[in-house]
């Protein structure tokens, strides 16, 4: 299933924040649909991801939780591939 991941770093934590994203490494279980974007001028940010087994994409975010809050989105795509 793929997932809209979007995120808002608490400001309080940003430089945590910065450091515990420097050390993300994706699991391979994970796909990237569309990479990472950051809005500009803020704290927040974009990607969409697929995954087998929401327990994956919810254990490769849990070291950034303390930092980051994140929502996280079923999606379906509009239009037929």
């Amino acid at each position: 299933m793929k997932y809209l991941v979007e995120w808002n770093m608490k400001p309080k934590y940003r430089q945590e924040s910065l450091k515990a994203i420097a050390k993300f490494k994706q699991p391979k279980e994970v796909k990237t649909v569309f990479a990472a974007h950051y809005c500009v001028a803020s704290n927040r940010g974009v990607a969409v991801v697929e995954v087998d087994d929401i327990k994956t994409l919810h254990k490769s975010l849990s070291p950034m939780l303390d930092f980051v809050n994140f929502d996280v989105t079923p999606v379906l795509p509009m239009f037929e591939d």
